[in-house]
């Protein structure tokens, strides 16, 4: 369908491509496409409206392996487009609770979401794939994808879930960092690690700075210096000196943001780095051994 732009990209290094939704309204979602000798990585897959694979065909003529920062769905959607992906093993219970969303639902919350240019022209085509399960490969801190001219190395930053991972290349000094640090962090789902166990992961991921230049995410694009901001802010929750906004969450419940936001949105007081949690998941455990229910 060429009346809509399903899809925008755009060159941020050698063989790297950001590519985003053009057509919807309401938030910034990226994904990015990394080309390799012997193949392309595609790091996370954004919603599911429009067919990702088909539009990558438009960037790269290699092999295309998906690995995904984490397992929530505006990562995720567009992961049925290919038979298989790559998932943080701690994710992969929540990836597979997707599972059953028709094409049908995933048109409508697409319609719903479209800018109102583009509403009455969306058609339930190709474009739009139903939740159906695929293969899914488990990775860990410390492996690698060797994409033959350049090496990509999983790194963990547990924290907005479990498994949350950043991807180094150190070829392009690029991490390419999902949801784990960024100016709307969110720790306040029932599945997020508690803000202690996050604030090491974050002390963690610090070490490898010295690696990159700028950190890609999912929803926002910032230089190293993120992860200073995230330190002092999880800090400050812990010793109970943040502002304690207390709003209701995404999910109704009552949470707090570290910092003030102001009516559209934005940090107050100049922050860069914010974050969401809940106040009774402050301190505790990161208990990495799985509950199968």
């Amino acid at each position: 369908m060429d009346k809509i732009p399903f899809f925008r990209s755009v060159k941020i290094a050698d063989g790297t491509y950001k590519i985003n939704n053009d057509f919807i309204t309401g938030f910034d979602i990226n994904c990015y496409l990394v080309e390799g000798e012997k193949y392309a990585l595609l790091i996370d897959t954004m919603l599911g409206y429009g067919d990702l694979n088909a539009y990558c065909r438009t960037l790269t003529d290699k092999p295309i392996k998906v690995v995904n920062t984490h397992a929530h769905w505006d990562h995720v959607g567009g992961n049925f487009f290919f038979d298989s992906c790559y998932m943080p093993v701690r994710d992969i219970a929540t990836f597979q609770a997707y599972i059953g969303y028709s094409r049908e639902q995933i048109f409508e919350i697409a319609k719903s979401a479209s800018k109102e240019e583009y509403r009455d022209l969306l058609i339930l085509d190709d474009n739009f794939a139903g939740t159906h399960p695929i293969k899914v490969y488990p990775i860990s801190d410390g492996d690698i994808f060797d994409l033959g001219d350049r090496r990509i190395e999983v790194v963990d930053c547990g924290g907005h879930t479990p498994g949350e991972i950043v991807l180094i290349d150190d070829k392009t000094r690029i991490c390419f960092a999902g949801d784990a640090c960024n100016g709307n962090t969110l720790l306040e789902f029932d599945d997020c690690l508690p803000v202690t166990c996050y604030l090491e992961n974050l002390k963690r991921l610090k070490t490898y700075a010295p690696r990159f230049d700028m950190m890609y995410g999912g929803h926002e694009v910032f230089d190293p210096t993120i992860i200073d901001e995230g330190i002092e802010t999880a800090t400050k929750v812990i010793e109970g000196k943040d502002d304690k906004h207390e709003i209701n969450g995404l999910t109704g419940k009552l949470i707090c943001y570290a910092y003030k936001k102001d009516q559209d949105g934005v940090n107050e007081g100049g922050h860069r780095f914010n974050m969401s949690y809940d106040p009774k998941n402050i301190t505790g455990e990161d208990k990495r051994k799985q509950v199968i229910s």
